[in-house]
């Protein structure tokens, strides 16, 4: 008996770790700390206010989900948080960013080189920021990507402005800096309905949630382009006087030129 009981333990304690260990619990985990950071902020006695998980409706009918959002006097902190190891490598300009892990080793006695792929967090974060002034009006907006987990920023190139990449554990750092360079936008009443406007967003239901998936899902698998039949890809305006905003391209450019703005 004693021996079958500690299997049993034994087996919730590899269970208990495989379930802490996917990459949505260490997501979470990220995004927990990074909200402890905030609820701690207090700059000359003022404390902002701190949401999670707002699902944010969009023109087109779907949400985006925004990670955290820290509403204060000074304008909205809209925070990406991201957990990956391995080197970053990514700019503004292009739709992936890449997380490269070395390890073990491949034939010849090479390092075995990992590659992972993920969407371009500050297009992501351009996404959520666009929602929420088509919800709440034309609000003044600071964009910043945090990178958590075991991870070293290689060669990051952003020059969009009002768009902050850091790590987490600089995160307060960066907040005081842009605080103490960034004018007064609102009064505390404004501040309060602006956040009283968005909490009921942050309780979205599990079929709301569902939907948001796989509207990311339909996304990712591409449009078809209703003048050829091509697939819609996301793309960056990279100069002129759209330059930075994003659109829909066909993927036969130059053959096909029809757009759609996002």
């Amino acid at each position: 008996m004693g021996v079958l009981i500690i299997i049993i333990g034994l087996i919730s304690i590899f269970v208990l770790r495989a379930i802490n260990s996917t990459p949505e619990a260490i997501g979470k985990r990220g995004e927990n700390e990074i909200a402890k950071d905030l609820y701690s902020i207090n700059f000359g006695g003022y404390e902002g206010y701190c949401l999670k998980n707002i699902y944010v409706p969009r023109e087109d009918g779907s949400t985006s989900e925004i990670d955290l959002l820290y509403i204060t006097c000074k304008g909205f902190f809209v925070i990406e948080s991201k957990n990956y190891s391995g080197y970053i490598f990514g700019n503004d300009r292009r739709k992936e960013w890449t997380s490269t892990l070395y390890g073990g080793r491949a034939w010849f006695g090479r390092s075995k080189v990992n590659k992972y792929k993920f969407y371009n967090p500050v297009w992501q974060n351009n996404t959520h920021i666009k929602a929420l002034k088509h919800y709440l009006g034309d609000i003044s907006a600071v964009s910043i990507i945090v990178f958590g987990g075991n991870c070293e920023l290689k060669n990051i190139n952003v020059n969009a402005n009002n768009v902050y990449i850091c790590y987490e554990n600089d995160l307060k750092k960066l907040i005081k800096s842009i605080w103490n360079a960034t004018p007064t936008r609102y009064t505390r009443e404004e501040v309060e309905r602006y956040y009283n406007r968005l909490l009921p967003l942050t309780g979205a239901t599990t079929e709301a949630k569902r939907a948001h998936v796989q509207k990311i899902y339909e996304k990712q698998q591409g449009e078809k382009c209703p003048r050829c039949g091509g697939t819609l890809v996301l793309r960056q305006a990279k100069k002129g006087i759209y330059a930075g905003n994003q659109f829909y391209g066909c993927s036969n450019y130059p053959k096909c030129k029809f757009i759609r703005n996002n």
